[in-house]
């Protein structure tokens, strides 16, 4: 990752043992163990000995190459300034190590799941690193990264993954998609993770209404979370560019809503797609498809999809919010890591 993409020569490069998985059932049984993968991250360091708080920074579908591309530069900018507070910076790689290069056609190449089981493993690394205050961990990211920066305050994933006495101190999700990538219908939010989400309120590729629906339900349940919506402002509104109209993005937010039960099964909503549409008969169907065979039933789910005719395409992303958005990015991590 270092070499790949250059990203100052001062970074030290470090391999964190990770897993993969297609679901919290696979999580909550364990069963992820048994696919082990190293993921790659770049951390900086400030100058001094330490122990520094630390960000850790999540990319999107398009992978670590947004930490050096043209169109990203706020993944870069940022970083001198937190450096200068005496925040260290941690570029978290969910790809390289699984040999994909960016998700846009197929988020099932390094599933949600596995890059949340990341996101912990790399907590878990920290806690071992002396020159790291473990007590004092952030996270942040955009659309994807925005998912993970949003799922790291759920207790059951980090109960079955980590040490119960380890959490993320602060977290800064943009723009996560809270419809149809499998959140908990009932999350059961960490109490210690402070949460600012920020969403634009003229997205139209993951809507914001669906994340303040899912951020509510967080706080009602006793999350510490602030949820901001810009009016105006669209998907990945930090990029330096124009809002723009992309043709590849795939929405899902007419389709039926994906959550996940407490006991980790899929809801009735997808269930009820899938019978529609004849892919399985009956709810005992669906369950014994859902434990026997996940991957004929992912199969049988998107051919669902496709019956519905649901699935759509296009959105804008882009806005050049930087320069308006930075002052209160900067202060959330020195309130909540300083």
């Amino acid at each position: 990752m270092k070499q790949k993409y250059g990203i100052h020569k001062d970074a030290e490069l470090i391999k964190i043992q990770s897993y993969y998985a297609d679901d919290y059932l696979e999580i909550k049984e364990g069963r992820y163990k048994d696919r082990p993968v190293k993921v790659d991250a770049l951390i900086h360091y400030p100058k001094g000995e330490g122990p520094f708080p630390v960000l850790i920074i999540a990319h999107s579908s398009g992978g670590p190459a947004e930490f050096m591309d043209k169109w990203y530069k706020y993944y870069r900018s940022q970083l001198k300034p937190l450096l200068k507070m005496g925040i260290a910076v941690m570029y978290l790689d969910n790809f390289s190590g699984r040999n994909v290069i960016n998700t846009y056609a197929n988020q099932q190449q390094a599933t949600h799941w596995s890059t949340y089981i990341d996101a912990f493993m790399a907590l878990e690394h920290l806690s071992k690193d002396p020159k790291i205050n473990i007590k004092k961990v952030g996270i942040s990211g955009y659309s994807r990264g925005g998912i993970i920066s949003l799922m790291i305050s759920e207790k059951r994933l980090r109960d079955a993954i980590v040490s119960k006495d380890l959490y993320f101190a602060a977290a800064q999700p943009r723009s996560p998609d809270c419809w149809s990538i499998g959140m908990f219908r009932n999350p059961q939010p960490i109490k210690e993770t402070k949460t600012w989400m920020v969403l634009g309120g003229k997205d139209d590729y993951t809507l914001a209404k669906n994340c303040v629906i899912q951020g509510e339900k967080i706080k009602a349940n006793g999350g510490d979370i602030e949820i901001t919506v810009k009016k105006g402002w669209g998907h990945g509104f930090l990029g330096n560019w124009k809002a723009s109209y992309q043709e590849e993005p795939q929405t899902f937010y007419n389709c039926p809503p994906y959550y996940t039960e407490d006991d980790g099964s899929w809801n009735k909503e997808q269930m009820d797609l899938m019978i529609k549409h004849g892919e399985v008969k009956s709810e005992e169907e669906f369950h014994k498809l859902f434990k026997e065979d996940k991957r004929l039933f992912l199969v049988k789910n998107w051919d669902a999809y496709y019956a519905e005719k649901c699935i759509g395409t296009g959105a804008y992303e882009g806005g050049n919010k930087w320069g308006s958005f930075k002052k209160a990015y900067f202060k959330f991590w020195k309130e909540n890591l300083l």
